[in-house]
């Protein structure tokens, strides 16, 4: 008896769990839900937690992932503005972000980027489309616009997925960026020409700062030369009319001129304190005689 009625508790709560899990369930973090009625969407659970319903076939719960998901789109090929190929692969971040309409227009995360690939790839081509590939592919940092076409697709893309999937798309941009091989070789050809003007812009702006530096370098000399040569004839006349001078005093007086002469020399020989043997006679040491000597010859 105690068995059966054991049996029978254990069958009651068995029954009360399974009734419970007819008409409770749970939105787990991370999560949103859509509470239908006879197939038909009801409510948009968004918040996290514990919440009611009627058993099915009246009411059915359909769950989704809101957490951001990533989309990396197909390496493909684009035509810019002027007529070149370009081989563009774009990445975008999306999540679910109004369950009712997501579940009306999209029903799955398989369908929904499904078609969030074929917005983005219309997008893509329609931005890339009215732009050159001079914004894309260049030497010159200032001349690329990758920020303003990412912005420009993310806009285009992020207005529509929002209005017809309820999908919220938080970011895009170019994941990749090749050119066909059939222009690549002209693509690098046009940048070696580029980089061989610049570079040739250089080397005629450097030959024409040496021409300036080297023009004003023998300017200076030559100013610098024709100073020193000035200095230098005006020092010798000014020389030359002291020395005339001189020589017209040397010319009233010659027995002194003879004197400061062999005064000098006899200076000169004797400054480093030399020994030197030579006769009383010889010039200029007859200076050197004595007062006796000298009064012989006065002269």
């Amino acid at each position: 008896m105690k068995r059966n009625v054991g049996m029978l508790m254990f069958g009651l709560c068995v029954a009360a769990l399974l009734l419970l899990l007819q008409v409770l369930f749970i939105v787990r973090q991370g999560e949103v839900a859509v509470l239908t009625t006879f197939g038909k969407p009801q409510r948009a659970l968004t918040e996290p937690g514990l919440y009611g319903r009627w058993p099915w076939p009246v009411q059915r719960v359909y769950t989704f992932d809101a957490r951001l998901r990533s989309l990396e789109g197909a390496f493909e090929q684009t035509i810019t503005q002027d007529g070149k190929n370009l081989l563009v692969s774009v990445a975008a971040g999306w999540r679910v972000k109004e369950p009712l309409l997501f579940l009306e227009r999209v029903g799955s995360d398989a369908q929904a980027e499904q078609n969030l690939d074929g917005l983005i790839r219309n997008h893509k081509t329609a931005v890339l489309g009215q732009v050159p590939l001079a914004a894309l592919v260049n030497t010159r940092r200032e001349a690329l616009k990758f920020d303003e076409v990412e912005r420009r697709m993310l806009a285009a893309v992020q207005a529509e997925a929002r209005d017809r999937y309820g999908i919220e798309v938080e970011f895009l941009t170019i994941r990749k960026l090749g050119l066909p091989e059939g222009i690549t070789a002209k693509v690098f050809e046009r940048m070696r020409e580029e980089r061989k003007a610049i570079a040739e812009g250089y080397r005629a702006e450097g030959e024409g700062e040496a021409i300036r530096i080297r023009a004003e370098a023998d300017s200076q000399r030559d100013q610098t030369l024709a100073k020193a040569e000035a200095d230098a004839k005006r020092l010798r006349a000014e020389g030359d009319a002291a020395a005339a001078e001189f020589y017209r005093e040397f010319e009233k007086n010659p027995d002194l001129a003879m004197f400061l002469r062999k005064l000098e020399a006899l200076e000169q020989t004797l400054k480093e304190k030399s020994t030197v043997v030579l006769g009383a006679d010889t010039e200029p040491f007859d200076l050197l005689r004595s007062g006796e000597a000298k009064k012989q010859n006065p002269k």
